[in-house]
C-alpha cells in the first residue's frame, strides 16, 4: 500500500513538474507581460536608430492549444505612443511553433507601451493597458 500511494505522489509531482516547465517563456531571457487565455512574453534589442527598440513577442497557448490550431485563433500585437491612436507598430499571427506565436516589433522607445492579446477578442486597448517598455528585460535569446 505504501510504494502504491509512493509511486501516485511521485506521478503527481512528476505532472506538477511537467505543467511547470510548460508553462515557462522559450528560452533565453523574457519579461512576463500579460495573461489572457495565452501567456504573453517580451524582450526588447536595440533597433538601428540611436534610442529605439525591436520588442520581440513569445505568447504560449497556455492550454488552449485547441482553439489556437483548430479554431485558427492567433495573438495581436501593438506599440502605441500618447495614445491608443498613436500605433508606433502593429502585427498580429497565427503561426504558432512549438507552442508559441513568434513576432517582432520595431520603433519602440522606453516611454511606449505594449499590449499583447489574443486575437480571440477585443477591440485592442493598448495604450489603456499596456506595458511600459523601460520595464522589459533585454533580449538574451538562444
Amino acid at each position: 500500500m505504501r510504494s502504491l500511494l509512493a509511486l501516485t505522489l511521485g506521478a503527481v509531482v512528476l505532472a506538477a513538474s511537467a505543467g511547470a516547465a510548460l508553462a515557462a517563456p522559450p528560452d533565453g531571457d523574457w519579461t512576463l507581460v500579460r495573461k489572457d487565455g495565452y501567456v504573453h512574453y517580451a524582450c526588447k534589442s536595440r533597433g538601428k536608430v540611436a534610442g529605439r527598440w525591436v520588442i520581440r513577442t513569445a505568447s504560449w497557448v497556455n492550454g488552449h492549444a485547441r482553439d489556437a490550431y483548430t479554431d485558427h485563433i492567433g495573438v495581436y500585437a501593438a506599440v502605441a505612443r500618447r495614445s491608443n491612436k498613436n500605433l508606433v507598430d502593429e502585427a498580429d499571427s497565427r503561426a504558432w511553433r512549438r507552442g508559441y506565436v513568434f513576432m517582432t516589433l520595431r520603433g519602440a522607445v522606453d516611454g511606449d507601451r505594449l499590449w499583447l492579446q489574443a486575437a480571440a477578442y477585443g477591440p485592442p486597448r493598448p495604450w489603456s493597458n499596456g506595458f511600459r517598455i523601460r520595464r522589459i528585460t533585454r533580449c538574451n535569446v538562444a
